[in-house]
C-alpha cells in the first residue's frame, strides 16, 4: 500500500473517531439536559399544562394564557390594548383571531404562519424524542453567551424549520433560543428556572429581533396536568353577520 493510501486511510479513521466523538458528546449534552429539567419521564409524563404571564411588547402591557396539551394541542390568548388574540393547534388545523386586523372572526392559516403555531404545539421539549421526529440535531460548538458557556445545538425539524438552541454548560438548561420564523430569525432569552412539580421551568423570557428588544414574558403561574378540554383547541365558527 502506497504512503498516500496509508495517509487517506489514516484520514479516514480519524474522520470517523471524530464524528463517533461528536455524536456521544451530543448524546450527553441531550442526556444532562433533559435530566436537569427533572428527566425525560416527568417530562412525557406531563399531559397538560396551563401558563399565565404578564407581557409587555412595543410599550404596551397584557396578559398571556397558554395552553398545552398532549401530543400536539396549543392555545395561546394574548390580551392587549382590551382586544384579545389567539392562535391556536388542533392537531390538523392552525388557526387564529386577531382583532387587530380588522375582525373578530377565527380564520385558519397556513404556510409560514401555520408552520410557526405548529412549531409551539410541540408539547415536549424539542430534544425530546427528537430522532423520532424525524428532526436532525447538530453540535455546532461551544459559545461564550452573555458570559456564560453555552452548547450551540442546531435543531431542523421535518419542515425544514431551523432552531438554535443555547444549553449552559454548567446548569444544562437553554439559555437562548433562536427560531426561524416568518417574521425571521426571533431570539428568545430564557432565565429564572423555578422548580414546578419536580421540573425545572423558565418564568421570564426576553424576545428580541435584529438585536432589538421586541417584549418580555413574565410567567406567574404554572399548572401541571389541570384538566383541559379538547373542545379549546378547535376553531370556532364565524359570528353570522346581523340583519340590518
Amino acid at each position: 500500500m502506497t504512503r498516500r493510501a496509508l495517509t487517506a486511510l489514516a484520514w479516514t479513521v480519524i474522520v470517523l473517531a471524530g464524528a463517533r466523538l461528536a455524536a456521544q458528546e451530543l448524546s450527553d449534552i441531550v442526556a444532562k439536559n433533559l435530566q436537569a429539567k427533572g428527566g425525560a419521564d416527568k417530562l412525557q409524563a406531563v399531559q397538560t399544562m396551563k401558563q399565565t404571564a404578564h407581557v409587555t411588547f412595543q410599550g404596551m402591557t397584557g396578559a398571556v394564557t397558554v395552553y398545552g396539551k398532549r401530543p400536539n394541542l396549543v392555545r395561546q390568548e394574548i390580551s392587549l390594548a382590551g382586544q384579545t388574540i389567539v392562535n391556536a393547534f388542533d392537531g390538523t388545523t392552525a388557526w387564529t383571531i386577531n382583532p387587530f386586523r380588522g375582525s373578530p372572526d377565527p380564520v385558519a392559516v397556513s404556510g409560514a404562519q401555520a408552520a410557526d403555531i405548529r412549531m409551539q404545539s410541540d408539547f415536549d421539549s424539542p430534544l425530546v424524542n427528537y430522532q423520532s421526529k424525524g428532526y436532525a440535531l447538530e453540535l455546532v460548538g461551544v459559545e461564550t453567551i452573555a458570559g456564560k458557556k453555552a452548547y450551540h445545538l442546531k435543531l431542523t425539524n421535518k419542515d425544514g424549520r431551523l432552531q438554535q438552541l443555547y444549553v449552559d454548560t454548567e446548569t444544562n438548561l437553554e439559555m437562548k433560543i433562536v427560531s426561524d420564523t416568518q417574521a425571521g430569525a426571533i431570539e428568545n432569552e430564557l432565565s429564572d428556572y423555578r422548580d414546578v412539580n419536580g421540573l425545572k421551568l423558565p418564568f421570564a423570557m426576553r424576545t428580541l429581533s435584529a438585536g432589538a428588544v421586541m417584549g418580555t414574558i413574565a410567567v406567574d403561574t404554572i399548572e401541571i396536568n389541570p384538566k383541559v378540554d379538547d373542545s379549546i383547541f378547535r376553531m370556532p365558527k364565524a359570528s353570522p353577520i346581523a340583519d340590518r
